[in-house]
């Protein structure tokens, strides 16, 4: 069964039949075809240029936005630690500074050669809070 032409096909082909010969155009068909139309072809490269610059710098500013974006979303995500994880994380901490756990906490105070900061208490806390978070999405036997 054939379909009906309608003259919004057409025009569709017609457009595109323009769009096909501009891009198989030479640059020097298309400078010649411009000035005889009495256009500054060097107007227009400009004004081309300033269109893909503009839209180059639109593209890199919805892309940063995208990752701070990912970025805060993925802080959200990892600062969702329930107040019984977190003390947890807390109990777990003050094991490794009592020497009953190692790990962590070695390696810091021998990197500065005194015990935890405020911050590096809190990163630590942060830590262990993911930690327990991706032991609880997926649980491994411990060897």
């Amino acid at each position: 069964m054939t379909s009906k032409r309608t003259s919004q096909d057409e025009l569709r082909k017609l457009d595109d039949a323009i769009d096909e010969s501009i891009l198989a155009a030479s640059s020097e068909e298309l400078r010649e075809e411009l000035a005889a139309m009495g256009i500054d072809p060097a107007s227009v490269v400009s004004e081309m240029d300033a269109v893909t610059a503009h839209a180059k710098s639109v593209a890199a500013k919805k892309s940063l936005e995208q990752a701070r974006q990912a970025v805060l979303a993925f802080k959200a995500q990892s600062a969702k630690s329930f107040p019984e994880d977190r003390d947890a994380s807390r109990r777990k901490l003050e094991a490794m500074r009592a020497g009953e756990l190692t790990g962590a906490f070695d390696m810091m105070a021998a990197r500065k050669a005194k015990g935890l900061s405020d911050s590096d208490e809190q990163g630590m806390l942060d830590d262990l809070a993911q930690l327990a978070a991706l032991e609880a999405e997926d649980p491994q036997e411990e060897e």
